[in-house]
């Protein structure tokens, strides 16, 4: 290698050095000085220990508690809705500044910044932050703004909608009716009409739900879970705090449209739903007596306000479809058999005449897991009103053992659905009437034997 091209690495090799050493972290430095120049705050979510907002409204103060929660300390002491808190810093800690648009803030009225619509102070571990929110930009989603630290008038990215209309009720929380899921144990639905109790067994996956009373029987675990869940996520639309007002309306409430009682642990909890009687547009929530009366929506009042049919499991077959060995098909003074042969279904039992394996799985798998859409009585005086007697449509499953697992009859068709009756729960029910079209008929099945044989035989 010759001594000028020696000469040229060495050179490129020490600018490049001096490039990553000296210019690269002075451009990098330029960088983050403009863009935390162009922040309207410089600090994080986490440096925040309290802040206040003062308003022709009032005076609100929220503080950090030290197990990190948010509290409201004025105007009155109450719970705090982190997530409320959270977007609320969130925002403000996002907005940037547009530009400076006034550097000596001679004329804050021009601005609304003379008398601010909101001035929001940072008590901080560094210290406090003070920041002044007047009038909207020429722009849709900007806001004039000024630091107390300097006279500068700033136009940023806030929008007004997000930050000015804040006030203690956005703050504070929302959430009803408090708890953890993951351990309620017992769960009683008091209506005026009916009381269930159900007990939860199980842990995650495994968790089953069953009810106790007014009779043991499976519940519909989506539906307790759904329940649970609504109860869980209640949010209030208002708050009714003043003792006064709180017990005028209490008194004119009346009895409950629902009350639930969860027990964690070793205590319970209640919580009661309402629809006002003077206005069906109004409903309330009550948790205990020194909590606020909860102004709620109507119509997810009366969903939670659930009954034991809701509640309970509604299959017509206590089954599982690979439980069932052979399925009894009676229909239209007709009766044949299915019956599960390994992975085969024999018709009447004949080796011979083998159904559609795939097609009569699914109808197995439909018939075990109906469930009824609507009760129509639990104790019915006649079946001949539901063509019940005798069933239009008969299927009888049995287990390996060749004992019951389960009966359903179906009637006549009325609105849409049909009546039917099961073994696993009293009563005249209606179920979609879809699955009497795939119950399959004798004749059809033989006749398929006989194309199949026919196709065999051409072979």
């Amino acid at each position: 290698m010759s001594r000028s091209v020696l000469a040229l690495l060495i050179i490129a090799a020490g600018l490049g050095l001096y490039l990553w050493l000296v210019e690269m972290p002075t451009e990098q430095k330029r960088v983050a000085s403009e863009t935390a120049a162009r922040k309207l705050l410089d600090f994080k979510d986490e440096d925040v220990q309290a802040f206040t907002l003062a308003s022709s409204q009032g005076e609100t103060e929220l503080i950090r508690e030290k197990d990190g929660r948010w509290g409201i300390r004025k105007p009155n002491a109450m719970e705090a809705d982190a997530a409320a808190v959270d977007e609320f810093l969130r925002t403000l800690l996002l907005a940037q500044v547009s530009r400076v648009v006034d550097e000596s803030g001679t004329d804050l009225a021009s601005y609304g910044l003379a008398a601010p619509s909101l001035t929001i102070s940072f008590r901080l571990a560094s210290g406090t932050q003070t920041i002044r929110l007047g009038d909207a930009g020429p722009l849709s989603a900007t806001l004039y703004a000024m630091r107390e630290s300097a006279p500068k008038v700033l136009l940023t990215t806030l929008s007004g909608r997000d930050v000015l209309i804040q006030n203690i009720q956005e703050f504070r929380r929302k959430q009803v009716f408090q708890f953890d899921r993951n351990q309620v144990t017992r769960l009683k639905v008091a209506t005026p009409h009916e009381t269930i109790v159900l007990y939860r067994d199980g842990h995650g996956d495994k968790e089953k739900w069953t009810i106790k009373s007014p009779a043991e029987a499976p519940a519909d675990q989506p539906e307790v879970k759904s329940l649970l869940s609504g109860l869980q996520y209640l949010k209030a639309q208002d708050f009714l705090d003043n003792p006064k007002d709180r017990a005028a309306t209490r008194a004119r409430l009346g009895q409950p449209l629902a009350t639930f009682t969860l027990r964690e642990g070793e205590s319970d909890r209640t919580l009661s739903l309402f629809l006002d009687p003077q206005d069906k547009q109004r409903a309330y929530a009550e948790s205990t007596a020194t909590e606020p009366l909860y102004k709620i929506a109507p119509a997810v009042a009366q969903d939670l306000a659930k009954g034991l049919f809701t509640l309970r499991n509604k299959q017509l077959i206590a089954a599982e479809p690979e439980h069932v060995k052979t399925l009894v098909i009676k229909r239209g003074g007709q009766e044949y058999s299915l019956t599960r042969d390994g992975t085969d279904w024999l018709v009447d039992g004949d080796p011979a005449l083998k159904a559609d394996a795939a097609r009569i799985n699914m109808f197995v798998t439909r018939v075990v897991r109906l469930q009824a859409e609507r009760i129509v009585t639990e104790k019915p005086a006649d079946l001949k009103p539901y063509g019940l007697a005798p069933p239009t449509i008969e299927l009888i499953a049995a287990d390996e053992q060749g004992k019951l697992a389960g009966r359903v009859a179906f009637g006549r068709e009325e609105q849409g659905l049909a009546y039917a009756m099961g073994t696993a729960m009293p009563g005249v029910f209606q179920v979609r009437p879809d699955i009497l079209k795939e119950v399959p008929k004798k004749d059809e099945l033989l006749t398929g034997q006989s194309q199949q044989k026919k196709k065999e035989g051409g072979l």
